[in-house]
């Protein structure tokens, strides 16, 4: 995908999640790994370990690289939409995709919108 325009993200992101429109709100995940499970070359694991019990466990999922291409794109949105708790979003402005996320009645996960009707 080619490099867009972004609005300031309405939340913290985790800060080992790379740069772009897509990102998960820090602290808010739940380990529950269905957006892992639905985009796996986009959302991973954290790289570092935060969990006391566990010495090598993940904290929380992130974004590993931004969508590269429909496929991607349409996984990603799909993760979004499917999170239990809503925790991956986006701040970009691109038409298409705060469409997409409009049709399927999850345009509140769309930093830009939500900043137009505050």
């Amino acid at each position: 995908m080619h490099r867009e325009e972004m609005v300031e993200p309405l939340y913290e992101r985790e800060p080992d999640s790379v740069p772009g429109p897509f990102y998960v709100i820090k602290g808010a995940c739940v380990l529950c790994n269905l957006p892992g499970q639905i985009a796996p070359q986009n959302i991973s694991w954290s790289l570092q370990t935060f969990r006391r019990a566990c010495e090598n466990c993940p904290d929380h999922c992130r974004i590993a690289r931004q969508p590269r291409g429909r496929d991607e794109l349409d996984q990603v949105i799909e993760a979004a939409c499917a999170s239990c708790i809503e925790a991956i979003r986006y701040c970009g402005v691109d038409p298409e995709i705060l469409a997409r996320f409009r049709h399927r009645g999850y345009e509140h996960l769309c930093d830009a919108v939500v900043r137009d009707e505050a």
